[in-house]
């Protein structure tokens, strides 16, 4: 299974729900396929799953999907336990699990191309609905159709080492451009003026 197959499955589902990405691979190819407003494109390994758990409490009655990868679901495993206790029903989370850390040019092994497995350490913090998908027609199938369900899912999503990444145009707006582009599109949709602290 390829990543981007999977992301453009995605993209074409994407209306006005709330899209969260980690700094890996998929945070280049998915600002590539979608220019939605309402992507928060994060820039730091590890802080994905726990931005989109905030955006989903804060806001219950909106959808919000996090692009996660293998490498930087390890590197902040408590956000497991957090989901296991708090089970936001408007987060649905898809983990790009290739197995290595892509996002370097070294491509150097994650925990998961050994005995790691990340669909039981979600099940065992207490995430029921936690499934590994193996090919694109599964993910088509069980992984879009968690858009239109009630309930918290997570997706461990196995895909080949792909370097797309590394070929694609970057975004020509930096990621503080994209954070106040996103904080706008909140206000306007939600009707709601978010407060910033700092000059203005």
């Amino acid at each position: 299974m390829i990543r981007h197959e999977c992301l453009e499955l995605l993209a074409k589902r994407v209306s006005d729900q709330l899209i969260v990405t980690s700094q890996s691979g998929q945070r280049i190819e998915w600002s590539h396929l979608s220019k939605h407003e309402g992507n928060l494109l994060v820039g730091m390994m590890g802080c994905a799953i726990g931005a989109a758990t905030g955006l989903a409490l804060a806001l219950p009655h909106r959808k919000v999907i996090a692009l996660d990868s293998d490498g930087s679901v390890l590197l902040s495993l408590f956000n497991l336990a957090t989901l296991g206790s708090l089970q936001p029903k408007n987060l649905v989370i898809y983990i790009f699990d290739n197995g290595v850390y892509s996002g370097s040019r070294i491509s150097y092994p994650t925990a998961t191309s050994g005995n790691a497995d990340l669909e039981a350490m979600a099940r065992g913090a207490g995430i029921k609905n936690a499934h590994t998908i193996r090919d694109i027609e599964e993910f088509n199938k069980q992984g879009i159709e968690a858009l239109t369900r009630n309930e918290l899912a997570f997706f461990v999503c196995k895909v080949e080492e792909s370097l797309l990444h590394r070929e694609i145009r970057r975004p020509n707006t930096d990621l503080a451009e994209n954070k106040y582009t996103f904080v706008r599109y909140l206000e306007r949709t939600e009707e709601k003026t978010i407060p910033f602290v700092g000059r203005g």
